[in-house]
Parts: C-alpha cells; structure tokens; sequence
C-alpha cells in the first residue's frame, strides 16, 4: 500500500493539473508537515508535477533527511533556490495564510503566483485512519485529564492552579503540547465563553468551565466539561440540563450527508425556548493538525458532513454575572456511523 503522504502528494497533483498549474509552494507550517511529516519550525515546500523540495535551513537538514525521504532537502544558504523556484510557469500559493511581505518576496522568485484559497484545507477536512487514531489518543489524554482534575479541584484552589494541573497532567501523558490555552472559569466567569483562568478561587454553589486540549503526533483534541462545587441552586441546574440535552440531541444529527447548518440549528432552537440569546457562538468546528478547521458547524454553513470529517459539539449558554454551562465531545463521521470520541461523563458531576 502507498505510504499516506504518497497519496496526499497524487491527490494534490491531479488537483494541480486540473487548475493548470505546475507547481505549488506551501509555507504554512502545518500543511508541510501534512505532506512531508516535518515538525521544525522553518521550512517551505515546493511541490511540482515531477519533484519535491524541502528548503530549510542549517538547523534543520538532517532532521528533514530523516523526516522526510521523498523530498529533496536544500539548504537555503548553499543553494540558489531561485533557480529552482524560476523553472515553473505557474506556482499555487497559500493566500489565506501567507503574509503580505512574504508574499512580495516570493513573487520576486516565481514567475507567476496564483492562489489556492482553501484547497488544502479541503483535502485535510478528511482524516485518514492514522490521522484518527492520533486524533483518538489526543483524546484520551484529555479524558483523563478530566478525571484527574476532578480529584483535584475543590473550594479554596484558584483557577490558575486548576488549569496548570491540567497542563503539566496532559504532558506527563504524552501530549507535546497544548491544542490551544486551558480554559478555567468559575461562578460568573463562566459566562465569559473564552474566559482565561484567574486567581479566582472555587467557591461552594460555583459551576466551573473547563475547556481545554492537548496535540499527540500533531493532532489536536478538543473537550470542554462542566462540573459543580458543592450543592447548586434550581436554576443553575437548569442552565445544565438545557445543554446537556441540545448536546445530545444535535450529537444524534451529526451523520454523513446532513447540513452543518441543520445541526446548529437543532442545538439553538432547544437554548432558544428558555435561553434567548444567551447561546451566541457556532455548534462547532473541525479539529486535526489545527485546532478550528472546516467544515464548522455554524447557521451559515450549508456544506454536508463527509467521510472522514471530525468536529466538536459544543453548545453553551452564557448568562452574564450569573453563570455559564458548556458540553463538547469530539465526533468522527465514517462511511457508514458516527463515533463520539469523547468519553468524558456528562452528567453533572460535584467536586466538594
């Protein structure tokens, strides 16, 4: 069988071909290490019809010879990479992601730059089953994470001291890094839907936001929990139980072929009876090499769910100086069923 990275570089190919293109220079970080399995910090691809160029640096020549077989590695310095690059007649290039200046600099070494809008993002909205079994164990680390905070968490600890456990756990795991800042709010800082942690103290009847992730091999996970500390009144309650049930119900929805939109919707309109205007962001969004990619799961998308997508489920209510309340689970859409990936309890859990 034909190594993954083989695939994406045939797939990519044909797609050069069919925009008459000969080639395509890639420079965001993440879509290099996608097709040539690179995990420095400085380096651009070249990819033509016939070869494959890694240009980087000194620092990093005998890491990409290791990382990277089928590329023909080139030291910037010894080699006049724009007799290279001045071959091609017409070059894809990364515009979503590309900065003006680079942009400049490089149009003085291709002859002719076009640009490729979202297309490798639209290939890299597919998992493969390996980026899935990354994508699973990234998971996992995250779930026991949850579990191990609730062992930790209690009246007195701030939320700093919270989501720095949180950290140092995930790594202890395996997890290289975070998928992106620990999220901790507690009391009314949970409404703030992208709170960052505080030296707040929990406090008894407080409910407490936890949103948070970790990278395995590359790949992100995304989980988002929220528990109470000591007894809670009614109607926190019921904040609680309204998303969880939107949670669930628009998690029944995410099946291959229906409207990203449709989901939303689902979720929205159940927050919506009770909860007016109080849940204002997407259902969701895509998660591999990056944290947010496509499709998301938003009132104004009305692509489908293919094969191979993975999103996150995440509604929210969000009421100021009150509290907040959000779920996420991470989903997996295949041929034929839909996998939660997420295995974290749902039912409100109570930390003293």
């Amino acid at each position: 069988m034909a190594d993954i990275k083989e695939m994406r570089i045939k797939k990519l190919r044909k797609a050069l071909k069919k925009n008459k293109m000969d080639s395509i220079l890639i420079t965001d970080l993440k879509n290099v290490f996608y097709y040539s399995g690179y995990t420095g910090t400085s380096a651009y691809l070249i990819i033509s019809l016939e070869d494959l160029y890694l240009i980087t640096d000194f620092r990093y020549t005998t890491q990409c010879k290791e990382q990277c077989p089928l590329f023909k590695i080139i030291d910037f310095k010894e080699t006049d990479v724009k007799s290279i690059c001045s071959k091609f007649f017409a070059t894809g290039f990364e515009n979503l992601s590309i900065g003006y200046n680079q942009y400049i600099n490089y149009c003085k070494m291709f002859k002719n730059l076009l640009p490729v809008n979202d297309m490798i993002l639209r290939f890299r909205a597919k998992k493969s089953i390996d980026e899935v079994k990354s994508i699973k164990k990234a998971v996992k680390i995250a779930d026991d994470a949850f579990l191990h905070i609730l062992k930790f968490a209690k009246c007195g600890v701030t939320e700093i001291e919270i989501a720095n456990e949180i950290d140092f756990f995930m790594k202890r795991k395996g997890a290289s890094s975070n998928s992106f800042d620990t999220i901790c709010a507690s009391g009314a800082r949970g409404a703030l839907p992208h709170a960052f942690p505080t030296s707040k103290k929990l406090e008894y009847g407080d409910l407490v936001v936890l949103d948070f992730g970790c990278v395995y091999r590359g790949y992100c996970s995304d989980i988002t929990r929220t528990f109470a500390v000591g007894d809670i009144d009614k109607d926190k309650k019921k904040v609680y139980d309204t998303v969880l049930y939107a949670q669930k119900t628009a998690l029944e929805a995410v099946k291959k072929g229906n409207k990203c939109s449709d989901i939303h919707n689902i979720a929205q309109n159940i927050i919506e009876k009770d909860y007016k205007g109080m849940f204002g962001h997407s259902l969701g969004h895509s998660v591999g090499l990056d944290i947010h990619e496509n499709p998301n799961l938003s009132p104004k998308n009305d692509k489908v769910l293919e094969t191979g997508n993975v999103v996150t489920v995440e509604p929210g209510i969000y009421i100021p100086d009150f509290c907040g309340v959000r779920i996420e689970d991470l989903v997996y859409v295949s041929k034929n069923e839909t996998h939660i990936l997420t295995n974290s309890p749902k039912e409100l859990l109570y930390v003293e």
